[in-house]
């Protein structure tokens, strides 16, 4: 993984007083989703509408909505603006917390190991908050050239516009996550683009850490260890997709699936909000759907052994045209601008694999899937089979079995299509609450029979295991989140800058040198510095990968690519070949493209997904530099070229 370099400046006034707006703005724009979500309550007809259930219902609310401004092409600074102001005040008039049960044991009462696990915990959640300002982790591959831009080219064009020659634009999402983000982009540098996923994600997580032991009925210390627990875990961080908030999101389909209401009406709006998070969480990242959709089975399932048939047919029904309701206005979108309605089950769209040049990247490849996924589920595996032997088997609780076992078939599943790549990255946002929120199990278990040692002794094990989870997940090498936090919080605290100012000023100078409203296709380091209101920049993130049809001539000659591109309208190739360390000799610069392609291609320890990848990289990055040689440049600074395909060179 390659990690930008460091911008660091020292703390200052204004580096605070900004740190400080940033912090503001995110909890105004997290309380104006959780107004959305309590007016959204309200119509379902329910008379109290508490935070924590306002907040879970405000993120397919704000999702659903943000899909009609997308289709209005109203994702503009102002209108996101009064976005937020209306929110605000829909919570401030709606939200109502619910009356306690018990008196609450003031502070000075509490025992001394619920003080303790209540200061760590709210100072753990501070910390993270506090490290989630400005991203100093983000990753040259994927976020420079892709996911930075993204909801900045949202904000700027005031919809998710189609980039057709975009891979991660095809099949990472539909546009939940692009338009969080350009949410927070409305007052926030684009250092801050990652607060949609972690400051957002961290304040949702928060309240359901604090409640979810209350709804289960657990004691005050074990609640306060179950929040420690949860909050100390940290999220894979491979790059800017969307994790923290769908890990909030999974837990909270437990919450929502075991909260009870004395209001009639509850039944059916629960059933209706447990598809809209669905929906919502899907919309983020295309794999999520397949843990979305199995939680809402096994649900059903678990429904129909508990109560009947018909509760069962009746819950898949209607959290299925919830969750379509919530995705529907961005798949119509998604249609025109990448292809397919939503990337890999209603089609491959743009993706190169739909022209049959290569084989898709969902091709199984069971050596690498028995040698890395299943070990990895193993864990799970024996966790699900403590839950149901000891567990209790009323419905309420069986809800966290149904949570562990959405995370384990679905990890087998994403495992196996994707022939075992990235188990981690899309799955963790699953497997991690469910392995969490097991301990929940097992502190009823104890409360329920205290005077059995092994009920203890099982809550004990389990609270351990979520432990060592979380500090195996925390000090991992490929990210070391734990070490790089200090890092994160320096960031935030500081003017952090992605770039260093002579790389933004380079790219200032490229600019210039295109005619204004000219469309060029992009191969670049460092695609958010460009300027999307400028010219009609589109982003080949990785080059060759997707395509308008008939699909990019990959395996003809530069020329027919030529072609290709100027039948679509594109006149200008702008391409930064730094990667081919300078690559002024061309042959020096093909020496290079061969070694990292007989690398890749000859490596089967990884998927064959990403040997695939690299040779549609090579591919185009081949006819890329053949037209280097045919096409005249219009600026050339020894690292990046602009290629203007109607001028010949002779």
């Amino acid at each position: 993984m390659q990690i930008a370099p460091e911008g660091f400046s020292a703390i200052t006034t204004h580096s605070l007083l900004a740190f400080m707006g940033a912090i503001l703005w995110a909890v105004l724009a997290f309380v104006a989703m959780a107004g959305y979500g309590a007016a959204l309550l309200r119509a379902f007809g329910l008379r109290r509408t508490p935070p924590t259930l306002s907040s879970l219902a405000g993120i397919p609310a704000t999702v659903f909505l943000g899909g009609l401004l997308n289709a209005a092409s109203l994702i503009t600074v102002h209108i996101l603006i009064a976005f937020v102001i209306l929110g605000v005040l829909a919570a401030a008039a709606l939200i109502r917390p619910e009356p306690p049960t018990t008196a609450p044991i003031p502070f000075a009462q509490k025992s001394v190991t619920a003080k303790v696990l209540l200061l760590l915990a709210i100072a753990v959640f501070a910390y993270r908050a506090a490290g989630s300002v400005h991203d100093c982790q983000m990753q040259i591959s994927d976020d420079f050239n892709y996911y930075l831009a993204a909801p900045l080219k949202t904000l700027e064009l005031h919809s998710f516009r189609g980039d057709v020659f975009s891979e991660r634009r095809v099949m990472s999402s539909i546009g939940g996550n692009e338009f969080l983000g350009a949410l927070i982009l409305t007052t926030q540098p684009v250092e801050s683009a990652a607060m949609a996923d972690w400051m957002f994600g961290l304040f949702l997580l928060g309240l359901l850490a604090f409640n979810l032991g209350k709804l289960f009925d657990l004691t005050e210390a074990q609640r306060y260890a179950l929040a420690l627990l949860l909050l100390i875990t940290p999220q894979l961080r491979f790059n800017l997709t969307f994790v923290l908030l769908p890990s909030a999101i999974f837990a909270g389909l437990v919450y929502v699936a075991a909260y009870r209401s004395d209001d009639p009406r509850w039944e059916t709006a629960q059933l209706l909000l447990l598809g809209a998070l669905t929906g919502a969480v899907s919309s983020m990242k295309s794999s999520y759907v397949v843990h979305g959709a199995l939680f809402l089975f096994f649900l059903g399932l678990l429904r129909w052994r508990t109560r009947n048939l018909a509760a069962c047919m009746r819950l898949l029904a209607l959290s299925a045209v919830a969750g379509v309701l919530v995705m529907l206005p961005w798949m119509l979108s998604n249609i025109s601008t990448a292809g397919t309605a939503f990337y890999p089950l209603l089609g491959k769209g743009f993706q190169y694999a739909a022209y049959g040049h290569y084989p898709p990247p969902t091709n199984p490849d069971f050596h690498i899937f028995f040698r890395k996924v299943v070990p990895f589920c193993v864990p799970m595996m024996l966790l699900l089979a403590a839950e149901l032997i000891w567990g209790e088997r009323e419905e309420r609780p069986r809800t966290l079995a149904v949570l562990l076992l959405t995370a384990l078939i679905g990890s087998l599943f994403n495992g196996l299509v994707t022939g075992g790549d990235s188990v981690r990255r899309y799955n963790y946002p699953c497997i991690l609450p469910a392995i969490t929120l097991a301990t929940i199990v097992f502190a009823r278990r104890r409360n329920l029979a205290p005077t059995l040692a092994k009920y203890r002794t099982l809550y004990i094990a389990v609270a351990a295991f979520a432990l060592l989870v979380a500090i195996n997940t925390g000090t991992t090498t490929f990210t070391s989140e734990y070490k790089n936090s200090w890092r994160l919080l320096k960031a935030s605290l500081t003017d952090y800058r992605a770039t260093p100012a002579s790389t933004r000023a380079e790219y200032k100078q490229l600019e210039a040198a295109l005619p204004p409203g000219s469309t060029a296709l992009t191969t670049v380091q460092n695609t958010f510095l460009l300027d999307f209101t400028r010219n009609n920049y589109l982003i080949a993130d990785w080059a060759g990968a997707a395509s308008p049809k008939p699909g990019w001539p990959l395996w003809e000659d530069s020329e027919a690519l030529a072609q290709f591109l100027l039948a679509h309208h594109v006149r200008y190739i702008i391409y930064g070949y730094e990667d081919c360390h300078l690559a002024s000799n061309e042959t020096s610069c093909q020496l290079v493209l061969d070694k990292d392609q007989l690398k890749r291609r000859t490596d089967f320890t990884i998927t064959q997904w990403i040997r695939e990848e690299a040779a549609v990289g090579y591919d185009a990055r081949k006819q890329y530099m053949a037209l280097s040689r045919t096409r005249r440049h219009i600026y050339d600074d020894g690292k990046i070229f602009i290629l203007d395909l109607t001028q010949p060179t002779h």
